[in-house]
């Protein structure tokens, strides 16, 4: 394992010394507080100053758990301090509670919409902040959130979350064309909110609810044959077309819509890896789910991986080819995690290969070496589609969050090779 070693150490040293410096020295808004995270391919600012509520939860949550797993972040008290400021004060609703979607530099509302989505970051960056400090009011703001969330967004009739509303929380659709829905992403995103409130907390309500949203999640968005994502359903869970919402979301590339049977390889192997998290802090050995997590591991190492040119396809079809093999930043952060945690369950040498294939990509392709972070799009050769380092969407949190928990899955697996060594 001389080779994961090689891994580890060169892992290790990007984070301590290019990634998390340029975060660290860009993050903290300075005029306003917040956060900003648009910046070009040199690093520098972009003419965009939004802030929106997913960036800000995204980079509470990086700040906290970058420093609660042994990295230096220079300034991380302040920063977590006057970013939870600018979230209370800028982007919450006191008309109605909640937090507006989208606020411009100031903090003055562009998009008042709720979206669950970016609650769930807020409940996660809280979080996540409140273990680290030992904040009792963060922790209390942690714990508001999910009760608001509960309250507006679980479906009774049907289980899980609604997903959009307007400002006063009335359900609505997020393109005038589609009805309701809910999606395996947002459900994901919950499942690892609900884990790190869990563990901050140890109240058997989180305990219950992470639970039921864990096999919510396998029972209604799992496809069985394959053991892998269905990314859209109706309200009562019916798969449908994956859509380009009006909401401004991310980066999505949508030609067309797409039809039921495409899966992501990212969320499939994200969610093979924050499960076996979940299941760790529910105190449930991770190994007794097997049967559900190695069927998304070997679909995403056979299908997903490229193994001529490196890296991991964006998407395909359950059953069927790659629909897109562009190599997209997040989808090989997750990867990175995923086969190593898969490693750790199993043992099965074709992780690791799977491992050193994204993580050679990535180390040669995908960072740019210049100023730091990642390019966020690559053809599947690994050229440059798009080049700027960070925007309302494209924050540290894949990035960072990738490397910290990498080298957690490697110290083990590392000390575990030295023990089997013949003497």
């Amino acid at each position: 394992m001389n080779r994961l070693s090689d891994i580890y150490q060169r892992t290790n040293s990007y984070l301590r010394q290019r990634l998390i410096p340029f975060w660290a020295e860009r993050l903290v808004e300075p005029q306003y507080g917040g956060f900003q995270t648009n910046y070009d391919r040199e690093g520098r600012r972009t003419e965009v100053s939004d802030k929106t509520l997913l960036a800000q939860g995204r980079s509470l949550f990086t700040i906290a758990h970058t420093v609660r797993m042994g990295h230096p972040w220079p300034g991380w008290e302040e920063a977590l301090a006057q970013g939870i400021a600018f979230l209370q004060g800028a982007l919450r609703d006191r008309e109605h509670d909640g937090y507006f979607w989208i606020v411009d530099a100031q903090g003055r509302p562009l998009d008042d919409n709720k979206v669950l989505y970016g609650h769930s970051f807020v409940i996660y960056g809280l979080a996540e902040a409140a273990l680290l400090t030992g904040d009792a009011a963060t922790a209390d703001l942690a714990t508001e959130v999910f009760d608001l969330v509960q309250a507006r967004c679980a479906d009774p009739r049907y289980g899980g979350y609604l997903e959009h509303f307007d400002r006063a929380w009335e359900p609505k659709r997020a393109r005038d064309d589609i009805q309701l829905f809910k999606s395996l992403d947002v459900h994901m995103h919950l499942m690892e909110a609900f884990t790190t409130l869990y563990e901050l907390t140890g109240d058997a309500t989180h305990r219950r609810t992470l639970e039921t949203v864990c096999e919510l999640i396998w029972q209604k968005m799992i496809d069985p044959a394959t053991g892998t994502g269905m990314a859209m359903f109706t309200q009562d869970w019916q798969p449908i077309a994956n859509v380009e919402l009006d909401t401004v979301w991310g980066s999505d590339r949508f030609e067309q819509e797409k039809p039921s049977d495409i899966t992501s390889y990212g969320h499939n192997i994200e969610l093979a890896w924050l499960y076996a998290h979940a299941l760790e802090m529910l105190g449930i050995a991770p190994a007794t789910a097997l049967a559900r997590i190695t069927p998304i591991l070997d679909h995403t190492a056979e299908r997903g991986v490229d193994w001529e040119h490196g890296g991991l396809y964006v998407e395909g079809r359950r059953e069927g080819a790659v629909t897109e093999d562009h190599k997209e930043f997040w989808q090989q952060a997750e990867a990175l995690v995923g086969f190593a945690e898969g490693f750790l369950l199993t043992r099965e040498e074709r992780y690791v290969e799977a491992l050193e294939n994204v993580h050679a990509f990535v180390f040669e392709r995908m960072i740019n070496w210049p100023v730091g972070e990642w390019f966020p799009l690559l053809d599947r050769r690994g050229d440059v589609l798009w080049d700027y380092m960070g925007h309302n969407w494209k924050t540290c949190y894949h990035t960072v969050r990738s490397m910290c928990e990498l080298l957690q899955r490697l110290e083990p697996i590392i000390d575990l090779s030295k023990k089997e060594e013949p003497a």
